[in-house]
């Protein structure tokens, strides 16, 4: 997890590909950026007056270390496009932010099968992800676009569970069955269950019974104490792939 500096601000996002000449694509909410190394930063918690985790706990990777290495695809970079101020597309490779389009090419075969278990993305008003939300594919309609139902959100008018349609770019398989350890550790990347979804957070505090945490809630800023049970080891979904999170 990664910081990009863009429109005079860092934002929180994951490096989806890297490309040649230090400039790699960057994932903000549902839209792609194109970025080189010089604003990119490790993306940390500050809480209590200190930064989670402690910058002295690591030595700082280079963000061309060996896990984004692992996810490097070929690509012609002279290919890509992206919106200018004036909405036309322009070829470059400069590494300055600018949003992708998506082209012709990149159409793919439907990713979800009907009845396919997945996770959406809960996403705020702000068009940043909340949390992730288990579903079920009920149909593919065209555009990459599917009609979801959740398992956790009903109506309002409580006579069943939510349907909605969503992007493919807001929609990934559940992370596999991963052991859970006996006891989390402080700093441990986590996913919390919390108002039916799966909120990023970090371990702040190891509650003396040991099944109890602190956990920093990344997206909403809130510490909120979790049981052991409602807790699971963060995966990152980049490039199909889950992967474990970069210190």
């Amino acid at each position: 997890m990664v910081e990009a500096y863009y429109q005079n601000g860092w934002y929180e996002g994951e490096i989806t590909l890297v490309l040649d000449n230090y400039n790699c694509m960057f994932q903000i909410s549902s839209r792609f950026l194109l970025f080189g190394v010089n604003q990119l930063r490790h993306h940390r918690t500050w809480f209590n007056g200190d930064w989670l985790p402690p910058l002295n706990l690591y030595v700082t990777k280079s963000i061309w270390d060996e896990d984004l290495t692992d996810r490097m695809m070929e690509i012609d970079s002279n290919q890509l496009e992206w919106e200018t101020d004036s909405g036309s597309a322009e070829t470059s490779t400069a590494g300055t932010g600018n949003i992708l389009e998506e082209s012709d090419q990149k159409t793919k075969e439907e990713e979800f099968s009907e009845g396919e278990r997945v996770e959406v993305a809960n996403i705020d008003e702000d068009g940043f992800n909340q949390a992730w939300l288990a579903a079920t594919i009920v149909k593919p309609v065209e555009n990459n676009r599917y009609i979801i139902r959740y398992e956790t959100l009903r109506t309002g008018n409580d006579t069943g569970f939510l349907v909605k349609e969503m992007d493919s770019l807001h929609i990934r398989p559940p992370p596999p069955d991963t052991p859970v350890p006996h006891q989390f550790k402080m700093f441990d990347n986590v996913d919390a269950l919390y108002k039916g979804g799966w909120w990023k957070g970090i371990i702040t505090r190891v509650l003396p019974r040991g099944s109890r945490y602190k956990v920093h809630l990344d997206n909403n800023g809130k510490v909120m104490e979790f049981k052991h049970s409602d807790l699971r080891l963060h995966l990152d979904w980049i490039d199909r792939k889950w992967t474990k999170p970069s210190p």
